[in-house]
């Protein structure tokens, strides 16, 4: 995953980390992380933390602790690990079939062991909220390790301890291998801090310089403040909190609540200013992915339609060839296919890819279904009312299957073309 924040300065102090380890001969092999973090006061604060347990202990003075009690984590462990042990050994004369069966139970009695130790970890997120992994993730079965990176351990201490993370920088110590170099740096790791951090910070950082921040919103959240303090929790003010120095309006665009995908904000107003021009000139190139909730026969196609909003049922739109504002969009299928909901109840789904050429408010919601005979599924504005069917959709994660999968612009102060895809956490 992209590094979150800017790591020279924690670089500097993982330099010194690294003559330490050799000056005290350390014969460790793992990943070894710096924060520079900044306390009330405007202080510096420096973290250390190592992923998993270095030289059979979880917790040293000094370091960022385990993100779960150690005794408890024993305790877990204890009731399988003597059965586990026994079925690692391969009997003399084992057919295929016993392999078989001791394999799959040794994996099961492996799987429950990892359930109980992944119930005892504990994060503190940006918002100083204690969050677990069923709170933050949803994968069913997280690969072993998770949590135990140096990335995750730093922040979660810093927010703890109510500091603000300015610099994160992790290298590898030990011998080589395959995959990692000794006294490298690397960011964090894909397969395992890429599944919690962006819980952790409150945002997934899809690339950040010192103009330009891309983010992936997820469904649920606001892109900008809205009115009262109810409507404050957005991506702009998210990411205001991580990163201090960013203007106050930041945004040059915004993604429905309901829709999850690519934004990209600005650190400084000529950044800003640039941004909003390539949107204001449509230079900005932009695909969504959407589910929707029927068939759509054709291949592809382009639908120009005039609509505005409903002043009896905000923020709804209405078709309204006379004071509609043109909205253009264009699309292309590329798969119809069945969903399974309740009750082994099926529907059909085609997937679509769209093209805004214009911005307008539900623009890609409207054009699904007034144009294209299918609205987007988990649309809660425009979806049909399916009477006997809605049972269907009781037992589906309740969310608008719509995704900003690409985004394509001229970098503000090099002007070198960037582009981002993001894949939605949907079936499509």
């Amino acid at each position: 995953m992209f590094a979150p924040f800017d790591e020279t300065k924690a670089r500097q102090a993982c330099q010194k980390m690294m003559e330490g380890l050799e000056r005290d001969g350390c014969e460790w092999t793992g990943m070894f992380g710096a924060l520079v973090c900044q306390d009330a006061a405007g202080n510096e604060v420096v973290l250390r933390a190592f992923s998993g347990s270095c030289e059979g202990s979880w917790n040293r003075e000094g370091w960022a602790p385990p993100l779960f009690d150690e005794e408890k984590y024993k305790a877990a462990i204890l009731p399988n690990d003597k059965k586990i042990h026994e079925l690692s050994v391969v009997p003399e004369s084992e057919s295929p079939e016993q392999k078989a069966a001791r394999d799959k139970e040794r994996l099961a009695l492996c799987n429950d062991t990892l359930k109980k130790i992944y119930s005892l970890y504990r994060f503190c997120c940006f918002d100083q909220k204690w969050r677990t992994f069923s709170d933050i993730s949803r994968e069913k079965l997280l690969p072993t390790g998770t949590g135990d990176c140096s990335a995750p351990k730093l922040l979660s201490h810093a927010f703890s301890l109510g500091l603000r993370p300015i610099s994160l920088a992790e290298f590898y110590w030990g011998k080589p291998n395959t995959r990692l170099v000794p006294k490298t740096f690397y960011p964090p790791c894909d397969e395992k801090c890429a599944l919690i951090l962006p819980a952790i910070l409150g945002l997934k950082i899809i690339y950040r310089d010192q103009n330009i921040l891309v983010v992936e919103k997820p469904s649920g959240l606001l892109s900008v403040p809205g009115r009262g303090p109810d409507k404050q929790d957005c991506v702009v003010t998210r990411a205001q909190k991580l990163f201090p120095q960013m203007i106050k309006q930041p945004s040059v665009h915004r993604l429905d609540m309901d829709t999850s995908g690519l934004m990209v904000l600005a650190f400084d107003e000529a950044s800003h200013r640039a941004l909003n021009a390539q949107f204001e000139n449509r230079q900005v190139k932009k695909n969504y992915i959407a589910v929707l909730d029927g068939v759509v026969k054709e291949q592809e196609g382009r639908v120009e339609l005039k609509h505005r909003v409903d002043l009896e049922n905000r923020p709804r739109q209405i078709l309204d060839d006379v004071y509609g504002k043109l909205a253009v969009t264009e699309w292309k299928r590329l798969r119809v296919w069945t969903r399974r909901g309740a009750a082994g109840k099926e529907r059909k789904a085609t997937s679509v890819l769209f093209t805004p050429l214009t911005g307008r408010t539900h623009q890609l919601r409207v054009a699904a279904a007034f144009a294209l005979g299918a609205p987007i599924v988990g649309d809660n504005l425009y979806g049909r009312d399916f009477g006997q069917e809605k049972d269907f959709y009781q037992d589906q994660k309740s969310r608008l299957l719509l995704h900003a999968c690409d985004l394509s612009f001229a970098h503000p102060a090099t002007g070198q073309e960037m582009s981002f895809h993001s894949e939605p956490d949907f079936a499509y």
